[in-house]
């Protein structure tokens, strides 16, 4: 009798031991449903998916499923790198973008030297979307009258653009073809330029299958030629051109559809060399202005390309900040900007010693949280912003991190980065009219095959929760996805 009592204890702790950590979750029960449900979901059968959900102010967790599988990230892994630049960077940080120069100034106002711009790493120069007065024309205006400033009337020299701060290499080896030539694809530079990206307008043609006209690109390019493989397709049909081609090159070829019916259509494309694109507006700005530039425009790399030596000693006379890194961070979270990830990714690997690739930077990053005791196993990073489908990590190694910047000084301006269910970013036609509207706020992430969420919530309850939800290789649309992930979140806010 007493072998049969210790016999079904024995089985009676095994049984505990092995039941699903989802249905431990008492004071999750809708979630626990929703859980259930997703995992019966003919269209999960292929996939792979992971949860995890913490109590935020102790970090215990309350529900996991699959949460130590690695699986791709997609956009999340935006949570990851923006967390770890405002842990190492600071809120405060601003990137210093430097005007020097070379050699010698007279009295005349002639150079006789180089005219440099050292680039910070900073993702925003240029950019529109950082408030008033810091968009490319008002910033080519400032530089070229603090430059006027110093005395500065004639260069006997080159205007240089140096992005050597950072790896020649912009793009990650592990980002798709198709994505590099676009927009969303632009790499990051030491120095770079209205966020590394150009609008490309066409005229699409007078019916369905013929062929399109390129008309313009704003800002002006220089060096690109256009291969116009675009066509026509039927009215209402969106967005359906790419731009192929790689950083330093000028081929581009243009593939793909865009609707009949407006006189002109827009798609965007990435900058193939953002710090001779930078400082060649710079040497237009100045032309405009009156000061002569006798020499070339070039930049860091053509000059290491072609032998010759990068100064040391230059007189720096203006710095160029940029806005506060928290204000950076926002935009990088709400409108999922990749070119700010990447820059965050290597600038962050940069201030801890590292170099500022992007293999480095994502060495810096899983060493940094290692080194904060948290379990690296299985987090192989490929990039900052998450495009790369090679990116993976576990969803509790995830919302560990996230339970660490939960009780950090800059907690605060990284939930005002994230997206809020119902009313802003991604996030902003989703949950409406449920439990999570408001309350809930998150990193979305998209890419082919990949659909994530990670996020803060106050539960209906009141209490703080943390989750991290990453599905994997689903057969259902994206849409479907989304909405089958919604479910999920409206149980995590439903908490008891």
């Amino acid at each position: 009798m007493k072998q049969d009592t210790l016999l079904t204890h024995k089985l009676l702790l095994i049984l505990f031991f092995f039941i699903p950590p989802m249905l431990q979750a008492q004071q999750l029960p809708e979630l626990v449903k929703a859980v259930k449900t997703l995992d019966s979901d003919p269209a999960m059968e292929p996939a792979t998916w992971s949860l995890t959900v913490l109590d935020a102010a102790s970090g215990n967790p309350l529900l996991l499923h699959n949460h130590k599988k690695a699986v791709a990230t997609a956009s999340t892994m935006k949570m990851l790198t923006t967390i770890t630049a405002l842990a190492v960077l600071g809120p405060n940080f601003r990137f210093e973008t430097k005007l020097a120069y070379t050699g010698n100034l007279d009295a005349d106002g002639i150079l006789s030297g180089d005219l440099y711009i050292i680039g910070d790493g900073d993702p925003t120069l240029g950019s529109d979307r950082m408030g008033i007065n810091r968009d490319l024309d008002a910033m080519l205006a400032n530089w070229s009258q603090n430059i006027q400033e110093a005395g500065i009337k004639e260069i006997k020299g080159n205007i240089i653009g140096d992005a050597g701060i950072f790896s020649s290499q912009m793009t990650p080896s592990k980002w798709p073809w198709e994505d590099m030539g676009n927009y969303y694809g632009a790499g990051s530079s030491g120095l770079n330029i209205h966020e590394n990206y150009y609008r490309l307008d066409l005229r699409p043609g007078k019916s369905v299958g013929a062929a399109t006209e390129v008309l313009r690109t704003v800002p002006a390019m220089l060096d690109l030629n256009f291969i116009n493989e675009i066509t026509t397709g039927r009215a209402g049909s969106g967005d359906n051109g790419y731009i192929f081609g790689a950083p330093y090159t000028s081929a581009r070829f243009l593939r793909g559809t865009i609707p009949l019916g407006p006189s002109s259509f827009s798609i965007k494309g990435s900058i193939s060399d953002p710090a001779f694109y930078c400082a060649w507006r710079l040497y237009e700005e100045l032309n405009g202005c009156g000061v002569k530039l006798n020499g070339l425009v070039t930049t860091d790399r053509v000059m290491r390309m072609r032998g010759e030596k990068i100064a040391k000693n230059r007189k720096i006379f203006y710095t160029y900040y940029s806005v506060p890194l928290r204000k950076i961070v926002k935009a990088t979270n709400m409108k999922s900007i990749n070119v700010y990830a990447e820059s965050l990714a290597k600038r962050l690997a940069v201030k801890l010693g590292y170099e500022g690739s992007t293999d480095e930077a994502m060495e810096a990053i899983s060493d940094y949280w290692k080194n904060k005791g948290v379990d690296v196993k299985g987090m192989y990073l490929r990039d900052g912003a998450g495009l790369s489908p090679n990116n993976s990590l576990t969803s509790f190694q995830l919302a560990s991190i996230m339970y660490k910047a939960r009780k950090s000084s800059y907690y605060m301006d990284l939930e005002a980065s994230l997206p809020v269910a119902g009313k802003s970013g991604s996030l902003k036609s989703m949950l409406r009219g449920t439990p999570a509207e408001g309350r809930l706020r998150a990193k979305s992430g998209y890419i082919s095959g990949v659909r994530s969420y990670a996020g803060f919530v106050k539960a209906k309850s009141g209490k703080d929760l943390i989750f991290v939800v990453i599905s994997n290789n689903y057969a259902c649309s994206a849409g479907q996805m989304r909405r089958k992930l919604e479910k999920i979140m409206v149980g995590v806010a439903n908490g008891q």
